[in-house]
């Protein structure tokens, strides 16, 4: 029986801002811009008529079981991508991807990068926010099957688990013939599956042959009645 993997969940901020011709202008050219004239400071406007946009998407994927979150970001100028950082990376940088971006010097991208950094950590608050209070606003059911395993002396175990539950409280009984065998599982503690929700499992073993005899009563606030699982 197929085991179901915790959710992925998927955080995209974006934001635009509108730039003056002087603005996109001075954008992109750092202190040693051919175009300063001698006691200058900053370099003269780019000769582009018009308005400007400059957008940055922000992309934060949760991957449970994967160690860590994906962050990237990406700046566009327009239509035309100029820089972008991925926290996948073997040394996780802000990047130019267009030429008139790699004449900043190192300064520049060492404060970019830790302007992404940044922005990471706070997406990352921000989706476990968002996972919170999206779960307190409703009840998620779980997912449940039962495995075997063999176990020794012509015996086996059956396991019975619930995954991506909501709210954390959830009973997992296993039963003989209707008789609850509490005495003899093993029940794990109730554990965080990294996405908001929750997972759980009962283990017994019982004779190899007689697993029919046996079943998982699992009842939960989302389910609209108890449910009833058997191997097979």
């Amino acid at each position: 029986m197929q085991v179901t993997e915790p959710r992925t969940l998927l955080l995209v901020l974006s934001g635009s801002l509108a730039l003056t011709e002087t603005w996109a202008g001075h954008l992109h050219h750092g202190p040693k811009d051919p175009r300063l004239e001698k006691g200058q400071t900053r370099p003269q406007p780019l000769p582009v008529i018009g308005s400007h946009s400059l957008r940055y998407l922000h992309i934060l994927v949760s991957r449970p079981g994967h160690g860590s979150d994906l962050y990237s970001s990406v700046g566009f100028l327009d239509d035309t991508q100029f820089v972008r950082f991925s926290s996948d990376a073997a040394n996780p940088r802000v990047e130019p991807r267009a030429p008139w971006m790699e004449q900043e010097g190192r300064e520049y991208w060492d404060r970019q990068t830790d302007i992404a950094k940044e922005h990471s950590k706070a997406s990352r608050s921000n989706l476990r926010v968002i996972i919170g209070n999206h779960n307190h606003s409703q009840s998620v059911p779980p997912k449940t099957h039962v495995t075997r395993h063999p176990f020794y002396d012509n015996k086996v175990t059956l396991r019975c688990w619930a995954l991506g539950f909501y709210p954390k409280e959830i009973s997992l009984t296993w039963q003989r013939d209707g008789e609850d065998q509490t005495q003899d599982m093993e029940l794990v503690e109730t554990r965080p599956s990294g996405d908001g929700t929750f997972q759980k499992w009962a283990a017994l073993v019982v004779p190899s042959g007689e697993e029919q005899s046996y079943t998982c009563q699992v009842q939960h606030e989302g389910l609209q009645e108890p449910l009833t699982l058997r191997w097979g």
